[in-house]
């Protein structure tokens, strides 16, 4: 009696999965162009939606497609403001226009004198506008600027975790904010 071998199945080893199918998928990929399609991506961000990813502290970044047709992205980035700190329960705030703050601020114009660089980075505060007793305030650190929720006498605002002002002073009918750095 003569033996035959029994066939064995084919079975593809992983390796050489793996292999074909990253070979399909660069095909795949040499076919295409790169570019998306800008119909896609602008009517995301048009409709204030997200085409992208979220930043985690309530950011937006949105992607969208070149001029140049590259298949390069531009991203936008917007950040929420600074939060205030409330004051201290009973706080009881000094009368406004005290003049009693370390750094003035103008509706428009930078902070005076120059706050103290700290980690190699500069920050500049200047009022944006006075809404009855609240400053409304953005902080410029090195060439980025960023809003600072409205904030009153008493009430304190972190920036990058470097910096820490306190608001003395709004003056509504000179347009002046005065703050102290207090960390």
């Amino acid at each position: 009696m003569t033996r035959t071998a029994a066939r064995r199945p084919f079975h593809r080893s992983g390796l050489g999965v793996l292999t074909s199918v990253l070979a399909v998928g660069l095909i795949a990929a040499g076919c295409t162009s790169g570019v998306e399609d800008p119909v896609a991506s602008s009517s995301a961000s048009d409709a204030g939606g997200v085409s992208g990813a979220s930043d985690g502290g309530g950011g937006t970044v949105v992607l969208e497609p070149s001029d140049g047709g590259t298949g390069q992205a531009t991203v936008e980035v917007s950040s929420d403001p600074y939060p205030v700190t409330p004051a201290p329960e009973g706080f009881e705030p000094p009368a406004a226009c005290t003049g009693e703050g370390a750094y003035l601020t103008e509706v428009g114009s930078p902070s005076t004198p120059d706050l103290p660089e700290r980690g190699g980075e500069s920050l500049s505060i200047e009022a944006t506008s006075i809404d009855g007793d609240k400053a409304v305030l953005s902080a410029t650190v090195d060439g980025g600027t960023r809003a600072i929720e409205p904030a009153a006498i008493g009430e304190t605002v972190s920036i990058e975790d470097q910096w820490t002002i306190s608001v003395t002073s709004v003056c509504g009918d000179t347009d002046q904010v005065e703050f102290d750095l207090i960390d």
